[in-house]
């Protein structure tokens, strides 16, 4: 057994080339978690109860870990969209959240809301990009 540089040999095939290969089978098992995904954010930024937190910024939390999430699973779902539209649609969809929740009495429209949205799509494509580089310089 031989050392690759991203990882051993198995009968020839690398251990990179055997993940893509998986990414490939498993395509319409990621978009079906995407969309599954983005219905549940949708759910539970647009109901009408406010969500749970003890602490103020465990709302924030919530926000940057979902999209964060959502931007990472919208990649292995969909690898040719552009990474400023698979932001913008995905901020997008902050935006819309936030916009309903001003309209519940129990709500409250909140800009770090929309801040933390953005550093978690931000931070998924830094991700998204940092492995796309690895994959194109190895």
């Amino acid at each position: 057994m031989t050392i690759d540089a991203l990882g051993w040999q198995f009968g020839g095939q690398t251990m990179w080339l055997r993940i893509v290969r998986y990414w490939l089978a498993f395509r319409p098992m990621f978009k079906l978690l995407f969309f599954l995904m983005l219905l549940l954010a949708l759910y539970l930024g647009m109901r009408p109860t406010p969500t749970p937190v003890t602490y103020h910024w465990q709302s924030d939390m919530y926000h940057a870990v979902g999209l964060f999430a959502l931007t990472l699973v919208s990649y292995l779902a969909f690898p040719r969209w552009y990474w400023w539209l698979r932001g913008l649609l995905l901020f997008g969809v902050g935006v819309l959240i936030e916009y309903v929740q001003s309209f519940h009495p129990m709500r409250v429209a909140d800009w770090n809301d929309l801040y933390a949205n953005g550093a978690g799509i931000v931070a998924g494509l830094v991700l998204i990009g940092g492995y796309r580089y690895v994959c194109r310089h190895r």
